[in-house]
């Protein structure tokens, strides 16, 4: 029977350093041969997903937490900022002196001095000698940022405070922090309100008319925890946080230690 398999991929496909296993390429391409369907589901925008990660082969992918659907190369599903709130948000970080990068499906645009600032951030999400611009290989400094196309906005904490602030400021969108290992807060995140990986997870399901015994979802985070609700099997990888662990009914072992292909073996799908 053909399995769906939903993959998270930082933390997950990637490991906290940056690192693809090679292992995990060629366990989902096996997993694909037999028969089966690989879809990303990130938080990720579409221009976000660099190719080393495309080129592994997936069905589909849910982009932006859900606002951005594409399965067999064709898009259902694509929701953006309206840009005149763009505008507002960048504005609000400019004055508050807060670097940040905006996540669109057609590129990735960083604040002037986000290539400098970022050093450090990426350096606290675990990263070893981090070059902002190997990280976001595509990413451009525009001095004008109201940019249309726009599923997320990705800003630096200075302090967590400036998250709460943010929130305030801007209620009517879903404001979250994110960081590495631990989930520490080390950057702020605004996107729509109404979107949802679990409901964009539903729109494939309905599309593929896959039962539920036949999903299998692969995270390693709290926010990973609405996939794992879905699935009828949900692994969290071994470096994965414990909430997410405990909601999980398989926890495989570290991605650093081929945790995927590991997996993938343990349930037969290769």
């Amino acid at each position: 029977m053909k399995k769906l398999l939903l993959f998270d991929v930082d933390g997950t496909l990637i490991d906290y350093d940056g690192t693809l296993p090679k292992s995990t390429k060629n366990a989902i391409s096996k997993a694909r041969e037999n028969g089966n369907l690989a879809v990303i589901v990130t938080g990720r925008s579409r221009s976000h997903i660099e190719e080393p990660i495309l080129e592994i082969g997936f069905d589909g992918i849910i982009g932006g937490n859900g606002a951005y659907i594409e399965l067999n190369n064709k898009i259902i599903k694509d929701e953006t900022i309206p840009v005149e709130d763009v505008k507002r948000i960048v504005d609000y970080l400019n004055q508050q002196h807060l670097e940040y990068y905006i996540e669109a499906n057609d590129g990735l645009y960083g604040s002037q001095n986000f290539k400098v600032r970022g050093v450090d951030a990426l350096k606290q999400y675990g990263m070893k000698n981090p070059d902002v611009m190997e990280i976001y290989p595509t990413m451009i400094f525009p001095k004008n940022l109201y940019v249309e196309n726009v599923t997320k906005i990705n800003y630096i904490l200075e302090s967590y405070q400036d998250y709460l602030d943010f929130k305030k400021a801007f209620p009517e969108f879903k404001d979250l922090t994110w960081g590495g290992k631990g989930e520490k807060a080390i950057f702020g995140d605004c996107a729509l309100k109404h979107i949802d990986k679990q409901e964009a997870i539903k729109e494939i399901i309905d599309y593929l008319k896959i039962n539920k015994e036949n999903i299998y979802a692969f995270g390693d985070a709290e926010v990973d925890i609405p996939m794992f609700e879905i699935a009828g099997t949900s692994i969290c990888v071994g470096n994965g946080r414990e909430k997410a662990k405990k909601q999980a009914s398989y926890i495989t072992k570290l991605v650093s230690e081929d945790g995927i292909e590991y997996a993938l073996k343990h349930f037969k799908i290769i």
